[in-house]
């Protein structure tokens, strides 16, 4: 019919572009409102503990979810003289420091052995190490209990140490792995080839190369050591020896609780995690992210 317009007809390419952006538009508020939502779920209670840190008991039940009366410092010089966190802190660094290191160490060696070398039930012994991610160490923390009682360290940091030291190495040994067995043969080879021994091989040349997938180890381990409460609770039976997440239960009494001292200690408990994983952002992400296609 004359003058009627043509089903072919196409749609202007501006209205095209206008269409486009407003999808994008609409999609990109739906993904920062659900990231704002998810962040207000991490971020609100953070705020809560820290101005809980502040307030008195009376505060806690006369406005528990207000703004505290003063910012002064009496919680914190209280929880510092009363549940010797300046102690507790220090066994926290040690336990934990020493924990993460030695897991991290033994966690790299076998894992380098894992993935660079060819040999009869590799897979299989792979498949253990991972397995010991699986075992609850409710499981075993009587057997354990009594073996550091025969050998004279239970009570101190040392059976603490033990523990997350050996605790610790799945979770190294499943990063590490997958990380060593995306690197090229090439450097290996080279190296090899120059007169280095397996050992510098992988202290010099594949040990530097997987500080992203370190990190992530680090920081992955570390948390859970540091915030562990049951095996310090359960190991350490000496009050000098006790760790940050056990001394903070000397606020909690069977008639009244410290909530302002409990939440000044978790507080000061939880800053050398924060500015530890905020050092090392980038490299725990890239280490964990590094190894996932090749493993």
């Amino acid at each position: 019919m004359p003058g009627a317009p043509s089903p072919t007809t196409s749609i202007p390419s501006s209205a095209i572009r206008l269409s486009t952006s407003v999808r994008r538009i609409a999609g990109a508020a739906v993904w920062h409102g659900v990231m704002l939502v998810a962040c207000a779920f991490v971020l609100i209670p953070i705020v809560m503990v820290v101005l809980g840190s502040f307030k008195s008991v009376n505060e806690f039940f006369a406005s528990p979810y207000g703004l505290p009366e003063s910012f002064g410092l009496h919680n914190y010089e209280k929880a510092f003289a009363e549940a010797n966190l300046p102690v507790a802190l220090r066994n926290s660094i040690i336990s934990t420091g020493l924990g993460v290191a030695i897991s991290t160490v033994l966690a790299g060696l076998a894992a380098y052995g894992l993935a660079r070398f060819r040999f009869a039930g590799r897979l299989a012994t792979r498949l253990l190490f991972i397995g010991g991610l699986v075992v609850p160490v409710q499981l075993i923390i009587l057997p354990l209990f009594i073996m550091f009682r025969q050998i004279g360290i239970l009570g101190d940091l040392r059976s603490l140490i033990t523990v997350y030291s050996i605790f610790g190495i799945p979770l190294g040994v499943l990063v590490l792995t997958g990380f060593f067995a995306s690197l090229p043969r090439d450097l290996e080879e080279a190296a090899r080839i120059d007169g280095a021994s397996h050992f510098e091989v992988f202290w010099r040349i594949m040990l530097p190369l997987t500080r992203p997938a370190i990190a992530a180890v680090v920081i992955l381990n570390g948390v859970w050591m540091w915030n562990d409460f049951f095996l310090g609770f359960i190991l350490l039976t000496k009050p000098d020896a006790m760790t940050l997440p056990v001394a903070i239960m000397a606020f909690r009494g069977t008639y009244s609780t410290e909530w302002g001292l409990i939440f000044a200690s978790v507080t000061v408990s939880a800053l050398p995690v924060v500015i530890a994983y905020l050092l090392l952002s980038r490299q725990f992400i890239a280490g964990l992210t590094a190894g996932s296609v090749k493993g």
